[in-house]
């Protein structure tokens, strides 16, 4: 069974919202997936999982929530090699652009696919699931080529 997590911030609607459906599209028979919000995560939760999404909304003028502030600080010095990451926003591609320069040095392969902008939360359900279906099949890829 592979393992999951979902970091997110700030908890407010629309991000609940978000965070639920994203849940909800893994397939529970090959997945446990743990849901966080990023004040109460650590970079173990990420470490632990095969699969992980960090999840923001923008905060006054910073693209990423300061919830997130010490995962990211800990990014600086870390590995996620063998991992696959997925980044998801509402309407803020320079959240994406930032949580992208914050991996750059994780040794985690991350391309167009692995990002997310939602523009409309109550009717993106199929491309969610089509989403979380490409990460699992990145996940399944990597996971044959150990």
């Amino acid at each position: 069974m592979y393992r999951g997590v979902i970091i997110y911030a700030p908890a407010v609607e629309p991000m609940e919202q978000l965070v639920h459906r994203l849940r909800d599209c893994f397939d529970r028979e090959r997945f446990k997936v743990k849901v966080l919000t990023a004040d109460q995560a650590s970079i173990p939760d990420l470490t632990v999982a095969d699969l992980f999404l960090l999840g923001s909304l923008p905060e006054g003028k910073l693209p990423i929530h300061s919830h997130f502030t010490e995962i990211l600080r800990a990014l600086r010095g870390i590995t996620l090699a063998g991992r696959v990451g997925g980044i998801f926003t509402v309407d803020s591609e320079p959240t994406l652009t930032a949580f992208s320069h914050a991996l750059q040095d994780c040794e985690l392969v991350l391309s167009d696919g692995n990002f997310r902008n939602i523009t409309d939360v109550r009717s993106e359900s199929t491309g969610l699931s089509e989403w979380i279906a490409g990460l699992t099949r990145q996940l399944e890829s990597h996971a044959r080529g150990r």
